[in-house]
């Protein structure tokens, strides 16, 4: 990458980004803050292709850091010509994160039993490496809020708090370290996304101001956090569905699923009984909450699945096999013994049930609110609050990426 500017006398105005994923916070480096991204590094090939597509020169590192960090150094090394770089990217998986049994992981690791851990969550350990050779002036990382209280094992096997592994080994470098959870929505993110910010810096004229220390978890965000551009106590209103969405053309999960002009405005198609529970579910409810009988106008409980009246109510539900007990009891197939005392009978029979699952699927959103948290499920209508609101179908490919905020400059 040519032309890179110097600052001072070592540092170079640019990034380095591992655990990118495709590449999608660093369009916010290099496309909108117009910081220049070096190195990225994916562990998988498919989004490691995506990144190089979108970054054509980015050295992209595919594979598992543990095993490319060496490579990593000496290649990073080369580029910045003994120089450091302006910032460092650190965003690790969160699907390991948890803040369940912090003490139960502890006391296991000391006795020298392995717990369940997921190695995921030791990423970091690389990561911080990588920071100690290079101390560029600014690192972040972003994370889901668990990462606040998970326990890893430390680069010694000891069990250390995420956080506090941080600050360990990184206060001895003169940075200052600070960590809050940030709600997306007050920055003008249209949709709700709370996570947890951690942002080093070991600049002079910050760490003045904000001096470094050991604890670095902070309920309110710090000095170095951005400030909340909207919401409660700003000048601006949370950004809606129908202000960054409701101008875009009408699609239909059954009758028209793509906008011919725009090949990112399309839907996945509903069979016919997605289509008929969501069609009558109103904005902001679930079709699990479809209580009034189409036929009698009766509104029934959200358990039941038949109208007293015996019409069945348009909420999602499947077939699964019971047995029949002499008693008159209907079991469920996986039983052996009816409640009575009797064995299993031979003899099955099907029936209609409610579809088990969390009363926010099959849910539609609504208009005048900001989007509920965006997910690689955002196109399936039994995930998490995933419905238009107003129109037959899921959120269009379209539709994510702008309440992402990447809609512009994307290469598919």
């Amino acid at each position: 990458m040519s032309n890179l500017n110097l600052l001072g006398k070592d540092t170079i105005f640019a990034a380095h980004s591992f655990f990118s994923g495709g590449g999608f916070g660093d369009l916010g480096i290099e496309h909108g803050c117009r910081l220049p991204v070096l190195t990225a590094c994916e562990l998988l090939e498919d989004r490691a292709k995506l990144i190089s597509n979108n970054f054509g020169e980015t050295h992209v590192f595919q594979g598992d850091i543990w095993e490319l960090k060496d490579h990593m150094v000496s290649t990073i090394e080369k580029m910045l010509s003994g120089n450091r770089p302006w910032l460092m990217l650190l965003s690790p998986p969160c699907q390991g994160m948890s803040s369940n049994g912090a003490g139960r992981i502890q006391a296991a690791i000391r006795d020298g039993k392995r717990p369940n851990e997921d190695e995921r969550n030791r990423l970091i350990l690389p990561g911080i490496d990588l920071v100690e050779r290079f101390q560029p002036d600014w690192f972040i990382l972003e994370n889901v809020k668990r990462m606040e209280n998970t326990i890893i094992r430390n680069e010694i096997n000891e069990p250390e708090n995420i956080l506090d592994t941080i600050a360990r080994r990184t206060l001895p470098l003169g940075y200052t370290v600070r960590s809050s959870i940030l709600d997306f929505r007050k920055l003008g993110v249209p949709h709700n996304r709370e996570r947890l910010i951690t942002i080093g810096c070991r600049l002079p004229e910050i760490t003045k101001v904000v001096p470094p220390q050991k604890e670095i978890f902070f309920k309110v965000p710090s000095y170095l956090h951005p400030v909340a551009s909207h919401g409660p106590g700003t000048n601006n209103e949370f950004i809606t569905l129908r202000k960054a969405i409701g101008h875009l053309p009408l699609l239909d999960a059954k009758s028209k699923i793509r906008d011919d002009a725009d090949p990112l405005h399309r839907v996945p198609k509903w069979n016919e009984n997605q289509y008929n529970w969501m069609s009558v579910t109103p904005e902001g409810k679930s079709a699990f909450e479809n209580n009034k009988c189409a036929h009698c106008s009766y509104i029934n409980n959200n358990s039941d699945l038949y109208c007293r009246c015996g019409e069945l109510l348009p909420k999602p539900s499947t077939e699964r096999e019971y047995w029949p007990c002499d008693c008159g009891e209907v079991v469920p197939i996986s039983e052996l013994v009816c409640s009575c005392g009797t064995a299993k009978k031979d003899k099955v029979i099907n029936k209609l049930d409610l579809i088990r699952g969390f009363k926010t699927s099959y849910r539609r959103l609504r208009m005048d609110r900001p989007a509920s948290t965006l997910t690689m499920n955002s196109g399936v209508i039994s995930s998490d609050m995933k419905g238009h609101p107003v129109q037959n179908r899921v959120l269009s490919l379209r539709e994510i990426l702008i309440l992402s905020t990447f809609d512009q400059g994307l290469n598919s």
